[in-house]
């Protein structure tokens, strides 16, 4: 089920004008710096700060104002978490659950919602005896306590360490295989794990929307132009090395060498995430380099970045990935667009 939206309103000084179409299923990150509205958009979303427009999700109307619509937010099927876990401090985590289920009826998986949020053991304790991860997980094992047909999560890493970040990305994943989830954050190492497809605020409006590999390939956009740019290949796993822990992928017809500590199963599909930084070109191929990986690309388009360096966009197959250059080597081999050149790419990780 799809969210359709078209809003105004204040902020402070900041004014959020801004529309779009959430698809029914995936992670959607809404991505900027702090201070952009995001958060504020999110809560207009929800119904909890006032704004002007209109709000449909699926075929149920949540808001046209000013013409006098508007579902109050326990009406909407949705569930919210946010960057400190608003738990009910005098009840236990068991406690937490069983408000939801009086109010929004039980779920239909309680117990698989507990095993996956892995809060079992949990329970019986008071939500002020828990540390930050764990409260993170109780409030997800609430909200989708609550049968969300759409979730909305507003930076729910901040104030969790980085041990548990992994785990709960992992779950928030999972999660979105059958709930949409709108995905609220400004660090690029979330964007790049979770998002499907990315919105891209900027004082108050939405500047761009589209499929996150997409948004990360344009030059022209805020992603690429970030010292950070970084490319999303999709590909299928093929052998293990359990003595090097290699993992061979292959993105098209081509194979590439990937560092990994886990076997993923052959066939599985997998993201690479290749930071333009750690590619380099050449006009033939090297020999005996200590590089792995050398890929046949061609040059789509060169853009300069200003300080002496140049953002190269190259296709592999028909998927891209992005070179962060300096003037002089784009220069000195004549990179131009429509050449076939080599890639060699320094490092690689899979998300």
């Amino acid at each position: 089920m799809s969210l359709e939206f078209s809003l105004t309103g204040k902020a402070g000084n900041l004014t959020i004008q801004a529309g779009g179409h959430l698809p029914a299923s995936g992670v959607t990150v809404l991505f900027g710096s702090s201070g952009t509205g995001k958060s504020t958009l999110l809560k207009m979303l929800a119904g909890l700060y006032p704004c002007t427009g209109t709000i449909r999700f699926a075929d149920q109307l949540w808001q046209d104002e000013p013409e006098g619509a508007l579902l109050p937010v326990w009406q909407r099927p949705l569930g919210m978490l946010m960057q400190q876990p608003a738990l009910f401090r005098h009840l236990s985590v068991r406690g937490n659950l069983d408000y939801v289920q009086r109010r929004r009826g039980k779920a239909e998986d309680l117990d698989g919602i507990i095993a996956a949020t892995r809060i079992e053991p949990l329970l019986g304790r008071s939500v002020q005896q828990l540390s930050g991860g764990e409260a993170q997980r109780v409030a997800l094992a609430r909200a989708l306590a609550s049968q969300p047909e759409l979730l909305l999560l507003d930076e729910p890493l901040s104030a969790v360490d980085l041990p548990h970040r992994e785990s709960l990305l992992d779950m928030i994943l999972a999660v979105s295989r059958t709930v949409p989830i709108l995905y609220v954050t400004h660090s690029m190492d979330e964007l790049l794990m979770l998002a499907d497809q990315v919105w891209l605020m900027e004082q108050g409006q939405l500047i761009a929307q589209g499929p996150v590999a997409q948004a990360l390939a344009s030059l022209t956009g805020p992603l690429a132009q970030r010292s950070d740019a970084t490319s999303l290949l999709s590909g299928d796993c093929g052998d293990y090395d359990p003595a090097d822990h290699l993992q061979t992928v292959t993105v098209g017809q081509t194979s590439l060498l990937v560092p990994s500590a886990q076997i993923r199963a052959r066939g599985a599909s997998v993201r690479l995430r290749i930071a333009a930084r750690d590619v380099s070109l050449c006009r033939q191929p090297p020999q005996q380099s200590s590089i792995l990986n050398i890929l046949p690309v061609t040059v789509d388009e060169v853009s300069p970045l200003g300080a002496g360096q140049h953002l190269v966009r190259l296709s592999l197959q028909s998927q891209v990935l992005l070179a962060r250059l300096s003037s002089r080597s784009v220069r000195e081999l004549n990179i131009v667009a429509g050449e076939a050149v080599f890639a060699q790419v320094k490092a690689v990780a899979l998300v």
